[in-house]
C-alpha cells in the first residue's frame, strides 16, 4: 500500500508507471520529488506506457487519467512486484531516516503527508537572479456573471482581463516549478476535452473558461462552479472540466437535466470546486493574482515603453527614512506603513540641522494642526483593508487544509504543484505586512491582520506548505525594458522569510502582554490600599469604561494569537524539517537581548566596527529591568526623579492606559534608532512599565556628538490621554544648560510635551517614540543657539559658533568625561561599551573640536542670556568649568584606560628599527 499510493499519487500527474517506478526509487519514496524528476526529463528514456497510440500525457490530471489511477497502480504490479517494490522503498528510507508513513488511508484520519517538496533547494537571503518576463497585451472580454446557485449565467456582464500564460508563469522559479505551470494552463486553456465517458463528444478550451480575472473572487468562483460540471449532450454523462473525470451527479453519472445547480456550504466552499488537483492549482494560483492585484492596487504588470517608478525607489526612500531619521534598518523598519503619526512632521518640522530652528522646539511651530489629510488616508487604507480581508478569507477556503471542516478531500492532502509554486510566490503580500513593526498600527487594521493571521494558521498547520514560511522570499526589486517590446527584465532580490518577520511582531505582542498584565499583577503583590491612596491624594481615578475593557482584551487575544501562531509554524517545522533546522533557524531571528558581549578583533577595520556596534545596540536598545534603586532595596525606592509620583501610583491604573502603554511598548522593542551615528536605549521596570529610563546618543555632526543623555520618563494616570514627563539627568549636578530647551534643572521645552509653543501632543495619537526622537534630531542639533527664540535667523553667525564650542565643552566634560567616570544606573555596561568602541572615533573627534574651539573656559550658568554667557572671559570659579585642554585631556585618558589607542606611525617605526637591529627580539623561542 505504501507504494501503491506514492504510484497513485505520479500517476494522477499522468506520469507513466515505468517512469513513476524508476523515479521513485530514485527519490526513496518522495513523490514530488520524483515527480519533478521526471519532468525535468531524467527518465525520459524509460518508454512510456501509451506512446503506441501516440496520446502523449501531459504530467497533469488527464482525463484519461482519472479515478482508475489507482486501481491501474494495483494492477501493474503483481503480488511479488509489489512486496518488492516496497521492501526497496523501505530499505531507502531506513537509510534515510524516515518516509516510512507517507501514504494516506481514506479513512477520515490526517495520515502525514510526504512533506517537503523544496526540501532538496537551497534558499538564501543573499541571493539574486535576473529573469526575462513575457509581458502580452491585456485581453479583456466581455463574461456573463453567474446567476448564482440557480444555475447558469445571468443576462448581465461584466469586462474582465483574461489572465496571460506569462503571467500565470511569472516569479522566480524553483526546481521544475516552470513544467507544472506551463502544462496545466496549457491543458485547461487550449484544445478539447474528450467526455469522460468515452462517447467520442469533445468540449472545447479557452482560457477564459479558468483564468478570467472577476472584479471579485466570490464572482469567479461562481463562474468556475457553473462551468466545472458540464453534460454531454450525446451521452448525458457529466464530466468535470479540470480533470475530465466522471463527475456522478446522478445515476450511472447522468446528469440531472440541462441545469448544473450547486451551493455553497456554512464554510463558504462550493463542493464542486474541491473535486480534483487541477482545480485546487488552477483557483489558487487565480485567487494569489486577485490579492496580489489587490493589495498593491496595481491592476496590471508594467509594460516596458514606460519608465514608471519602479518599487525599489519607493522602498529606497523609505530605506532612508528609516537609516537616517529613525535609525533603523531595512528589516526593523515598516515598509509598507510608517504611519504619519510616527513621522518628523508630527513633531511640528525638520531635523533641526538646517540653516533655520527646529519647529516644535521654539515659537515658529502652530498650536493646531490640520489632520484632514491623514484622516482621508486612514478611511481609504481602512476601506481598502477591509477588501483585501475579505479576499484573503474568500481564497483561503480552498487552501489545502487536512483539518476541513466538511471533511479532508484528495487535494488536501495531495497538494498540487502548481498551489505549491503560487504559494512561494505569490505570497509576498505576507511579508509586506508582517514588515510593519507597529503593533499599535497592526491593531488598529485589525480586520486585515486577523485575515492574515488565519490565513498562516492555515499554512502552517499543512506540512506540505509549513516550511514556506521559513523560506527567504524572493521579491521583484527592479524592472526594466527587455530585450523587445513584449518581455521586461525583472531583478528578484532574497529577503527574509516570513517567519523571521514574524518574529518581530512576536516581540512586540510579547511586550504589550507584559505590559497589559505587568502592573496590575505586580501591584497587588505590593498591596497598598487602593482607597487610602486615593483619598491621601485627593485623585479622582477615571471611571471603568466597558469599551476601553474591551479593548484590552481584543489587544490581549490578538497579541496572544501572534504568539500562538509562531509556536505552531515552529512546531510543524520541527516535524517536517527536524529540530536541527529549527534550532539554527531560531537563533537567526530577532529577540530581546538580556546581556550582550561584545567582541572586536584588534585590527578590525572601521567598517567591521561599525557593523559591530549596530549590532551591538539594536540587541540592547530596549530591555526590561528593575529600576528600584539598588541602594535602598528595601523600602521600593525608584532609582528615578518621579519616584514619587511612581509610588502614589501603586495599586492604581485606567484600562486605557493599560492599552496605551502596551502599545507603545510594542512600538518601541523594534524602532528605537541604532545607529552608528545616534542611538537610543530604553530601559522600562520590570513590574512598573510606566517608569522608564532612556539614553540617548548625540547625533554625529553636532556639538552632541557621541555623548550620553539620561532621561527619566514617567508615564501618568491619564497616559496616553495627557503626554508623558519627561527630564533631563545629564545636568552636570544641575549646573549645566546644554541647550535653550534642556535646562539645567533637567526640564524638557518640547511642543509634544506641552512645554514649548507648537504642534503638541494630540490625545491617543502622539507617541513616546516621537517625544524620544524629538529630542534626539530637534532638540540636539547641529545649531542649538538657533532653538532659542528670536534667534531663529542667526545661523551661522559668531554667536552661534561660540555657543556651541561651549556646548562641546560641557559635552566632553560631563556627558563624556562624567558618564564614562562613573556610569549612571542602568547604563553602565551600554556606555563603557559605546565608548570603548568608539574610542578611536572620539579620539579623532576630540582633534576635529580642538580645532574649532574659541579658547575659552566653558559657562554653564542658568542662561538668564546666552550672549553674555558666550562673551563673558572672567567669572568667579563657581559658574564657569575648565578649559577645552583640561577636559579633553581627562577624557583621553579615561578612554586610553578602557581602550589604549593604536601606536602612532612613528611609534610603529620605532618598533620596526628596533626589531632590525635585534634579529633576536620577536622571534620564537627554539627557532633558528
Amino acid at each position: 500500500m505504501t507504494g501503491n499510493a506514492a504510484l497513485a499519487q505520479l500517476m494522477d500527474m499522468g506520469i507513466p508507471i515505468g517512469r513513476a517506478k524508476a523515479a521513485l526509487q530514485r527519490s526513496k519514496g518522495d513523490a514530488m520529488t520524483a515527480a519533478e524528476r521526471v519532468f525535468s526529463g531524467e527518465f525520459d528514456d524509460i518508454p512510456s506506457d501509451d506512446e503506441d497510440d501516440g496520446d502523449q500525457r501531459t504530467g497533469l490530471q488527464t482525463p484519461e487519467e482519472g479515478s482508475s489511477s489507482r486501481a491501474t497502480a494495483a494492477a501493474a504490479m503483481s503480488d511479488d512486484e509489489e512486496d518488492g517494490y516496497d521492501d526497496i522503498l523501505m530499505d531507502d528510507d531506513e537509510d534515510d531516516g524516515g518516509y516510512d508513513d507517507f501514504h494516506f488511508e481514506d479513512d477520515g484520519e490526517h495520515a502525514p503527508q510526504d512533506v517537503d517538496p523544496y526540501a532538496g533547494i537551497f534558499f538564501s537571503k543573499d541571493r539574486t537572479e535576473h529573469l526575462i518576463e513575457t509581458v502580452p497585451r491585456p485581453v479583456f472580454l466581455d463574461m456573463p456573471l453567474s446567476s448564482g446557485a440557480a444555475g447558469g449565467p445571468s443576462v448581465r456582464k461584466e469586462r474582465v482581463r483574461i489572465l496571460s500564460r506569462g503571467e500565470w508563469m511569472s516569479g522566480c522559479p524553483e526546481g521544475n516549478e516552470q513544467s507544472f505551470l506551463f502544462q496545466l494552463y496549457e491543458l485547461l486553456a487550449e484544445g478539447a476535452l474528450p467526455c469522460a465517458n468515452g462517447c467520442g463528444h469533445k468540449f472545447p478550451r479557452s482560457p477564459e473558461q479558468f483564468f478570467a480575472l472577476f472584479s471579485s473572487f466570490p464572482a469567479y468562483t461562481a463562474h468556475l462552479a457553473d462551468l466545472i460540471e458540464v453534460r454531454c449532450p450525446d451521452c448525458d454523462h457529466m464530466t468535470c472540466r479540470a480533470c475530465g473525470e466522471l463527475v456522478n451527479v446522478g445515476s450511472n453519472g447522468k446528469g440531472k437535466g440541462k441545469t448544473h445547480r450547486w451551493s455553497i456550504n456554512a464554510d463558504g466552499e462550493i463542493e464542486s470546486l474541491l473535486h480534483c488537483l487541477n482545480l485546487q492549482g488552477v483557483i489558487i494560483g487565480v485567487g494569489l493574482h486577485m490579492i496580489e492585484e489587490g493589495f498593491s492596487a496595481v491592476p496590471a504588470p508594467p509594460t516596458p515603453e514606460k519608465d514608471e517608478a519602479h518599487p525599489p525607489k519607493k522602498r529606497k526612500v523609505k530605506k532612508l527614512i528609516s537609516k537616517f531619521v529613525l535609525g533603523g534598518n531595512d528589516d526593523e523598519m515598516s515598509d509598507s506603513d510608517a504611519s504619519e503619526s510616527d513621522s518628523p512632521a508630527f513633531f511640528g518640522g525638520g531635523t533641526g540641522r538646517g540653516r533655520s530652528s527646529a519647529k516644535g522646539t521654539g515659537y515658529s511651530g502652530t498650536q493646531n494642526e490640520d489632520r484632514s489629510g491623514q484622516i482621508a488616508a486612514e478611511r481609504a487604507q481602512a476601506l481598502n483593508d477591509s477588501k483585501t480581508a475579505t479576499l484573503l478569507s474568500q481564497v483561503q477556503v480552498y487552501l489545502p487544509a487536512l483539518n476541513r471542516r466538511s471533511g479532508p478531500r484528495a487535494s488536501d492532502h495531495l497538494v498540487h504543484p502548481t498551489a505549491l509554486a503560487h504559494l512561494r510566490r505569490r505570497s509576498g503580500f505576507v511579508n509586506d505586512l508582517l514588515r510593519n513593526d507597529s503593533l499599535m498600527d497592526m491593531s488598529n487594521r485589525g480586520t486585515l491582520y486577523r485575515a492574515l493571521f488565519d490565513w498562516l494558521e492555515i499554512v502552517s498547520s499543512h506540512e506540505s506548505l509549513a516550511s514556506m514560511l521559513a523560506m527567504p522570499q524572493m521579491r521583484p526589486m527592479r524592472t526594466e525594458p527587455g530585450p523587445d517590446r513584449d518581455s521586461v527584465s525583472v531583478v528578484y532580490e532574497g529577503g527574509p522569510s516570513p517567519r523571521e518577520l514574524l518574529e518581530s511582531v512576536v516581540i512586540q505582542a510579547t511586550s504589550a502582554l507584559k505590559g497589559l498584565t505587568a502592573t496590575a499583577a505586580k501591584e497587588e503583590e505590593k498591596a497598598v490600599d487602593l482607597t487610602q491612596s486615593v483619598n491621601a491624594l485627593d485623585i479622582v481615578q477615571p471611571p471603568v469604561v466597558v469599551d476601553e475593557e474591551d479593548q484590552n482584551g481584543s489587544l490581549q487575544a490578538f497579541c496572544e494569537r501572534i504568539v500562538q501562531s509562531a509556536a505552531t509554524i515552529d512546531r510543524l517545522l520541527i516535524d517536517t524539517k527536524g529540530e536541527e533546522f529549527v534550532k539554527r533557524m531560531r537563533e537567526t531571528l530577532p529577540r530581546l537581548h538580556t546581556a550582550v558581549e561584545v567582541q572586536e578583533s584588534a585590527d578590525a577595520t572601521n567598517d567591521a566596527i561599525i557593523k559591530i556596534y549596530e549590532e551591538w545596540a539594536r540587541k540592547v536598545r530596549f530591555q526590561y529591568t528593575d529600576l528600584i534603586n539598588p541602594n535602598d532595596p528595601g523600602k521600593e525606592n525608584y532609582f528615578h526623579c518621579y519616584n514619587e509620583q511612581i509610588k502614589k501610583l501603586v495599586g492604581m491604573d485606567a484600562p486605557k492606559r493599560s492599552l496605551a502603554i502596551a502599545k507603545e511598548l510594542a512600538i518601541l522593542t523594534t524602532s528605537l534608532p541604532s545607529a552608528w551615528h545616534s542611538s537610543i536605549f530604553l530601559r522600562v521596570d520590570d513590574a512598573r512599565v510606566d517608569c522608564i529610563k532612556a539614553m540617548i546618543i548625540g547625533p554625529e555632526g553636532t556639538p552632541y556628538e557621541n555623548g550620553c543623555f539620561i532621561f527619566d520618563i514617567f508615564l501618568p494616570l491619564e497616559y496616553n490621554i495627557k503626554c508623558p514627563s519627561v527630564k533631563s539627568m545629564t545636568t552636570n549636578g544641575g549646573k549645566y544648560r546644554y541647550n535653550p530647551n534642556l535646562y539645567n534643572d533637567g526640564k524638557v521645552c518640547l511642543s509634544l510635551l506641552g512645554t514649548w509653543s507648537g504642534p503638541g501632543w494630540v490625545s491617543g495619537k502622539s507617541t513616546l517614540l516621537q517625544v524620544l526622537i524629538s529630542i534626539q534630531s530637534l532638540i540636539l542639533s547641529e545649531e542649538p543657539y538657533l532653538n532659542e527664540p528670536g534667534w531663529a535667523n542667526q545661523a551661522g553667525t559668531t554667536a552661534s559658533k561660540q555657543y556651541s564650542a561651549n556646548v562641546r565643552r560641557m559635552v566632553i566634560e560631563d556627558a563624556m568625561g562624567n558618564n564614562l567616570a562613573n556610569p549612571p544606573f542602568p547604563f553602565e555596561n551600554e556606555i563603557k561599551t559605546h565608548f570603548r568602541l568608539k574610542a578611536d572615533v572620539i579620539r579623532a573627534q576630540l582633534d576635529r573640536w580642538k580645532a574649532i574651539d574659541d579658547g575659552k573656559v566653558t559657562s554653564f550658568d542658568s542662561y538668564s542670556s546666552v550672549q553674555q554667557t558666550i562673551a563673558a572671559t572672567s567669572q568667579d570659579g563657581g559658574s564657569r568649568g575648565g578649559t577645552f585642554d583640561t577636559t579633553s585631556k581627562r577624557l583621553r585618558g579615561l578612554l586610553d584606560a578602557l581602550k589604549p589607542p593604536p601606536p602612532t606611525p612613528a611609534s610603529a617605526a620605532a618598533v620596526a628599527a628596533v626589531k632590525r637591529t635585534n634579529p633576536f627580539r620577536g622571534a620564537k623561542k627554539g627557532g633558528k
